[in-house]
């Protein structure tokens, strides 16, 4: 009799314990894409500007500023993660879903689903053997970001000042620097400082991203990690002189980040129509296949 009693219950929990482990296996498996159909959505939507060989040499490749991103090193700007680290596949999404502002890679937030966009991502990752035998290192922490105020510009000004960056921005964030015409990239490629008064940064606007961009560096650029020199305060007071460049950052003026104006986003989309036809023509003839 007692084993009648245990036997139901077992019967009644070891279906429903089968199904827990192979929900959470496909859910595990949705969060990985696959390189054969990503090699498909690669051809379609990636090729003309990155290449076949996912060098940076596609067809739009030399009409294209600046350059397509050379996939074969594992190099890559726009990371979570420390300086010279891979990037995670959110990293690698999150340009997908937003885009490069001011430049020819447009957002794939609708043209792609999310499960092709981890597809294409995992087609990506086949160009550099780093993927093969690294991992991404942990994401840099970001401390809360204090309050947007005159004082913590103004310090920001001095820091701007401690850390040379009109050297190549410019005295007053313009991109203009006395070494602006001289910079090269890791492939030898010109690159331009970039305007820090435009009010956006090609990666997200928030106070965060910039502050990322402090510690991180950007690989594969002439900008560096300040990392080991830079205190957190010191960093958050630079993103803040940053942002009192243009009324179109959004600020963190009440402990809390707000949304962007109804005037900050007109802006926003006349300052990106302002930019040449022939690079948005361009954007859309590569990216929308």
């Amino acid at each position: 009799m007692s084993s009648t009693i245990l036997a139901t219950p077992i019967a009644t929990v070891l279906p429903a314990l089968v199904t827990l482990f192979l929900v959470a296996g496909s859910a595990r498996a949705q969060d990985v894409g696959d390189a054969t159909r990503g090699k498909v959505v690669y051809e379609q939507y990636c090729v003309l500007c990155h290449g076949e060989k996912g060098d940076g040499k596609g067809h739009y490749s030399e009409d294209t500023t600046p350059v397509p991103r050379d996939f074969r090193q594992g190099t890559f700007k726009w990371r979570t993660t420390p300086s010279g680290a891979l990037p995670t596949d959110a990293d690698l999404e999150r340009v997908l879903v937003t885009g490069l502002y001011g430049t020819s890679m447009s957002s794939f937030s609708t043209t792609l689903s999310h499960a092709q966009r981890l597809d294409v991502i995992a087609y990506i990752k086949t160009f550099s053997p780093r993927f093969a035998t690294e991992k991404p290192e942990p994401p840099i922490n970001i401390p809360p970001e204090p309050p947007y105020t005159g004082k913590s510009v103004d310090r920001g000004a001095a820091i701007y000042a401690k850390f040379n960056c009109a050297q190549c921005h410019g005295d007053t964030g313009e991109g203009d620097g006395p070494s602006a015409d001289d910079l090269m990239d890791d492939w030898g490629n010109p690159i331009v400082p970039y305007d820090l008064t435009e009010g956006h940064i090609k990666c997200g606007d928030s106070g965060p991203n910039i502050y990322r961009v402090f510690i991180g560096g950007l690989n594969g650029t002439p900008m560096p990690s300040f990392a080991d020199s830079i205190s957190p305060d010191e960093a958050w007071d630079l993103v803040h002189f940053i942002q009192s460049l243009s009324p179109v950052y959004p600020k963190n003026l009440a402990g809390g980040t707000p949304p962007p104006t109804t005037k900050t986003r007109d802006e926003s989309i006349r300052r990106t129509l302002s930019r040449s036809s022939s690079t948005i023509k361009a954007s859309s003839a590569m990216c929308r296949g």
